[in-house]
């Protein structure tokens, strides 16, 4: 049986399964619950990045992280295999 065929069959015969109804399953204090007070999206991220200095902090991590790998990848290459 190809594959195709096969998909199909199985696409309809999810088309047909009984899914529970979700109206009246929430309890009726949800129902009447007040909308949440919503927040300006600045005030909860905090102030904003200055990009050049996140950039050089960013920059002098990566040349330290380089700096240690050669030191290590010297250091491996100076060792003497028994």
């Amino acid at each position: 049986m190809k594959p195709l065929p096969l998909l199909i069959l199985t696409l309809c015969c999810a088309a047909c399964a009984d899914f529970p109804e979700l109206e009246g399953s929430e309890p009726a204090s949800l129902k009447s619950a007040r909308y949440p007070k919503l927040i300006p999206l600045q005030d909860n991220l905090g102030p904003p990045i200055d990009p050049i200095s996140e950039a050089s902090e960013v920059e002098e991590e990566l040349e330290t992280r380089r700096e240690e790998l050669q030191k290590k990848a010297d250091q491996l290459q100076s060792e003497q295999i028994n």
